[in-house]
Order: structure tokens, then sequence, then C-alpha cells
């Protein structure tokens, strides 16, 4: 669904859509009071939103849902990118914006699909260290430093020292919430509590984020709801 006040941005949206093979369009609105009986009525999977919108903005209408879909932002107002820090948005497009990158923001979105149907039964991994094989949960794991031959397993209530490389943790965490921030450290997304200048902050500790990582945490933290990015 496109909810877009502005004619031109509208009719761009409309062509993007129709570039795409993966998703359909459903509906197209001027204003959010009239998308409101179709949503509902209709299940839809994704809604791209204007911010500046006659009567309501797309922020203020997206709080009202009660079962709000997917959503990505759109806007000529780069402030309101914090305003997705609040929603469970999955990207934020500024105007005026490519195909390329309305694209690389519907692939978030099929992500966030992905994310959801995966089988929450399989969250646990097998760690062989100090001559012990341990059952570790994803939800306990919160980041991995490689250091030289040996990487450090950072959990809720322990350290780890292992004999595997980064890159293989990189593929066994493929498809999770894991993302590199430095050559040498992987965190888990869900659990950063805020980003502090070049610091992602996850419980206790304060792990460096690498200027070339940094653009694409930030992207990935707003498309999970993280809140704070300093």
């Amino acid at each position: 669904m496109v909810i877009e006040d502005e004619p031109a941005a509208r009719e761009i949206m409309h062509r993007y859509i129709s570039q795409c093979p993966d998703i359909a369009l459903l509906g197209s609105y001027d204003d959010p009071f009239s998308s409101q009986t179709f949503l509902d009525q209709n299940p839809v999977d994704l809604i791209f939103l204007d911010i500046n919108l006659p009567g309501m903005s797309g922020v203020s209408f997206l709080r009202t849902l009660i079962k709000p879909p997917l959503v990505i932002f759109t806007t000529a107002y780069p402030q309101y990118a914090v305003d997705g820090f609040d929603l469970e948005v999955v990207d934020f497009l500024l105007k005026p914006f490519s195909f390329e990158r309305f694209y690389k923001a519907v692939n978030k979105a099929k992500e966030r699909f992905t994310v959801r149907s995966a089988d929450p039964v399989n969250r646990k991994i097998t760690v062989k260290a100090d001559k012990m094989i341990y059952q570790i949960d994803l939800d306990d794991l919160l980041y991995i430093e490689a250091c030289g031959d040996y990487t450090s397993v950072f959990c809720t209530d322990k350290k780890l020292i292992t004999h595997e490389t980064l890159k293989s943790w990189e593929e066994k965490l493929k498809g999770y919430s894991f993302q590199k921030i430095h050559r040498s450290v992987l965190i888990n997304l869900q659990k950063v509590d805020h980003i502090d200048g070049n610091k992602a902050v996850i419980g206790k500790y304060k792990v460096i984020v690498s200027e070339a990582y940094r653009e694409q945490l930030i992207s990935q933290l707003l498309a999970r709801n993280i809140t704070r990015v300093g």
C-alpha cells in the first residue's frame, strides 16, 4: 500500500513497485483516513507511508494502528528520521530516492518477514570451548570478537574462548540478527541498547564500531526499532 499526498511522488512509487516482481500494489491513497477502511478489511503486509500528510502526519497515523503492518517512511525532511526510532519502521526513504535505494528498502522488508517466520525452536548453537561442549541460546549471545587464531564469545553469563574464526561464526549465524560492526567483531543486534559515539552499548560492554560499518549498523537498528543513537 502507498499513502502519499503528492501525485508526482505517488506515480514514482507506483512505477517502482511495478518493477518489483515480488511485491504487488493493493491500494494507493492521498491521505491516511481514506486508507483506513481498506486496512480494516484487508490484510496488508507493507505500507510506504509519507510523513507529511493532510489531516494527520504519517507518524501519528502509524501510532493509531493497533496491529500495524511493516512500514517504510518516505519524506523530503531528514529530521523526521528520529521518529523511526519510536516505531517498528523497516526503513526511511529520503526524497528524492532512486529505484536502487527503494529496492534496498523492499529487501529489508523481505528480511523482516524472514525473521518473523524463522523457526523459534531452533535457537541454540553448539560451541566447543575449554575442552567442553556448550549449548548456547542465541538470545544469550551478545557479541563475538576475533583475537588472532581465537574468538572470544561474550554471553550474558559467561565468556568463552574458541578456536573458530570470525568467518565461521558469520556463516553459522547467517539468517539470524547478527551484524558485523568491525572487521573483528560480530554483534547480536537484538542486544544493542544504544549507540554512543563510535561504540555500541551491549549490556555492560561498550564495543567499538568501525566507521566503515556505522551507517549500515544504524540502518539495521532503525529497522529493528533500537531507540537511541548518539
